[in-house]
């Protein structure tokens, strides 16, 4: 809910810098390309919740505005709401019931759709986007440190509810990259997303802006995240989520005919 919140504020807060930027424009004859990449949090992830590499090429124009290409791809940790860290006699944090990450790797193809332009420094560049493709869900299990009555040294072990039931003697959470590749399984899906994207860059030659939107994501089958004993998990997610990159942008001469050449 605070996550939610702070996303929603966020995006309000900048909605009077784009009231005030909007500019009677005229074709310059210039377009710009990017790329980029940032940092991704959703109402289903930590505060940092993954990553993004997003590059956008203009291809057309709507109404003497830009309609560019957006290729991205994001890797996003999501999670199951009900998840909650315990601390543990021993003073480290640990999921309870968690038996396995998951993990989505995004490659996203769509259009950006532009309806103004940031045109110098005090102005903002607006811009929808819509874009979708395949998911790779990824599941790996969940690592804890786990000791037992006799007091022995903790072995890192995978979480089992059925074999784990007494959290006295679990130490805390296990590495992300323990056994790295052991136990990975594959769970494809299909995502689509509708989002705002506002350029609020300072230097001409790079790009700094916020991507707010929706994501709509559904996978083949239920990834187990905490175990059925705990919780049901999730087979779709909408997602409200709030981006924010940093990158490069180049010009890009255009003409009437829909022509592009670098500049």
């Amino acid at each position: 809910m605070l996550k939610r919140s702070l996303i929603l504020f966020f995006g309000l807060g900048l909605l009077p810098l784009l009231v005030f930027s909007q500019k009677n424009e005229e074709d310059t004859g210039i377009d710009t390309k990017t790329l980029s990449y940032g940092l991704t949090t959703n109402n289903y992830t930590s505060l940092l919740g993954g990553v993004i590499l997003r590059n956008s090429f203009p291809v057309s124009k709507r109404k003497n505005k830009p309609v560019n290409r957006y290729i991205s791809v994001e890797a996003i940790n999501l999670k199951n709401p009900r998840e909650e860290s315990i601390l543990s006699a021993y003073g480290s944090k640990y999921v309870y019931g968690k038996t396995n990450y998951f993990f989505s790797i995004r490659p996203q193809y769509g259009r950006e759709f532009y309806f103004f332009e940031k045109t110098d420094e005090n102005s903002v560049g607006f811009s929808v986007i819509v874009a979708g493709g395949p998911s790779l869900g990824l599941t790996k299990p969940y690592y804890i440190k786990y000791t037992n009555q006799k007091g022995d040294s903790p072995q890192t072990v995978a979480y089992d509810p059925n074999i784990h039931t007494n959290t006295s003697y679990i130490i805390g959470a296990g590495s992300l990259f323990q056994n790295l590749f052991t136990g990975l399984k594959v769970n494809p899906g299909l995502h689509a997303k509708l989002a705002t994207n506002i350029d609020i860059s300072t230097f001409n030659n790079n790009v700094t802006g916020v991507e707010l939107g929706t994501l709509f994501e559904v996978f083949a089958k239920k990834p187990e995240i905490l175990a059925s004993k705990f919780s049901d998990n999730p087979q779709t997610f909408a997602t409200l989520y709030l981006t924010l990159y940093f990158g490069n942008k180049k010009l890009v001469k255009n003409n009437k005919n829909g022509s592009k050449g670098t500049k």
